[in-house]
């Protein structure tokens, strides 16, 4: 059985930080109000899913190799992206970031919403996707 960590008690709003031996991958806000943030080291991958100010919905810490996927970017293309796959009994918990590099050049941060995006597809071990979340703009943090 892969590891599902629950946490029982957060005391801090800002809950979702990754811990010091930790290094971020992405971190966001939905429309519905909820936050996601991944947390990675060399070894594992740490997924937590829920609103902030309260224990995370869904909080997994997997190891690569064994529930934990790292997908890196192809190098091609204008569009900069990696996920990380959680595999969870039969769900695969899909979170991605990147950014377009054009726009990321022209940006103007006085003017515009970052280029910076995410998301979570939700999907069973069969491909079907069970939900599509996209990141509301302007609240991805995403580190390349």
């Amino acid at each position: 059985m892969k590891a599902l960590v629950a946490l029982l008690v957060v005391t801090n709003p800002a809950w979702a930080e990754c811990d010091p031996d930790q290094n971020m991958f992405m971190a966001c806000s939905f429309p519905n109000g909820k936050y996601v943030e991944v947390c990675l080291t060399d070894e594992l991958a740490r997924y937590r899913y829920g609103r902030p100010g309260q224990s995370p919905e869904l909080h997994l810490a997997l190891p690569y190799g064994d529930g934990a996927e790292f997908v890196p970017w192809q190098g091609i293309g204008r569009t900069i992206w990696e996920a990380v796959r959680f595999t969870n009994e039969d769900v695969v918990y899909e979170v991605y970031g990147g950014f377009d590099r054009v726009e990321a050049v022209e940006w103007d941060p006085e003017t515009e919403v970052s280029p910076v995006f995410g998301g979570i597809y939700v999907e069973d071990r069969q491909g079907e996707v069970l939900a599509r979340l996209e990141c509301t703009p302007g609240t991805v943090e995403y580190v390349f």
